[in-house]
């Protein structure tokens, strides 16, 4: 972080209905001279243990808000969300920290999903309820990510207050071949529909499982048919116009 060699890159999310771009996904990546460039499955959890997940996830943060703002400039309600660790829902100055961040960048609060994400077991629900309501309360969306896997349960929804659920790639890669995970992918989205929560399918890669997904009521998709991760460069260019990349149901 000291040398500047983490960066942020950016994934596409669009509405499967209509086919618009409504957001981006802020993906930390780490260019290192000795191994290039790391993905963030290696060295997340590295800063978890060294105690360097919040300064990590503040630079992340400000870096995502600021392109998100600049982005703004032309598709005025895109979004940008940003991965959470589990740990620092216990920090009662999560909150706070976020607002600041977002009152540099100039953004309001709907501008930004908070993602919490599946590295570690939420030990303390009632903490992390407490902020998640604060961020809730204050305008902030809340997704609990990769569901289905990891140590996110039916438990997880009842318990904490999150407004949007990100269906895991490994069940919508397979959902267009695979009946049981389609089945899987059926019954998640109609769970979300029923707890009033938005639903985000990761791991989108052909036209048939995004044709799928939209028959089944998806709101939102993301995946390399959109898109890879890319640079902020590259994301602005997509930007400049409302572009469709769908054909709209």
């Amino acid at each position: 972080m000291a040398e500047g060699e983490i960066f942020v890159a950016y994934q596409p999310k669009v509405m499967l209905q209509s086919g618009t771009l409504m957001g981006m996904e802020a993906l930390a990546r780490w260019n290192s001279p000795g191994f290039g460039v790391v993905a963030p499955d290696q060295f997340i959890p590295l800063a978890e243990h060294c105690g360097q997940i919040a300064a990590l996830t503040d630079l992340i943060l400000h870096q995502a808000l600021a392109t998100c703002a600049r982005m703004r400039r032309s598709q005025a309600k895109l979004t940008v969300a940003v991965n959470i660790s589990p740990l620092l829902l216990d920090d009662p100055l999560l909150p706070d920290r976020i607002d600041i961040a977002l009152k540099r960048a100039g953004l309001p609060p709907e501008a930004l999903v908070a993602e919490i994400t599946e590295s570690r077991v939420i030990t303390d629900t009632a903490r992390a309820s407490a902020t998640l309501s604060l961020l809730r309360a204050r305008g902030i969306a809340c997704a609990i990510d990769d569901f289905g896997t990891g140590h996110a349960s039916l438990l997880t929804l009842l318990r904490l207050p999150f407004s949007e659920l990100k269906i895991d790639r490994a069940f919508v890669a397979a959902c267009e071949t695979d009946r049981d995970a389609e089945q899987i992918v059926r019954a998640t989205i109609g769970l979300a529909r029923e707890m009033r929560l938005s639903v985000v399918a990761e791991g989108i890669e052909t036209a048939g499982t995004e044709a799928l997904l939209r028959r089944l009521g998806c709101t939102v998709g993301q995946g390399f048919r959109y898109g890879r991760p890319d640079n902020e460069t590259e994301m602005l260019g997509r930007c400049t116009q409302l572009v469709k990349l769908l054909t709209p149901a």
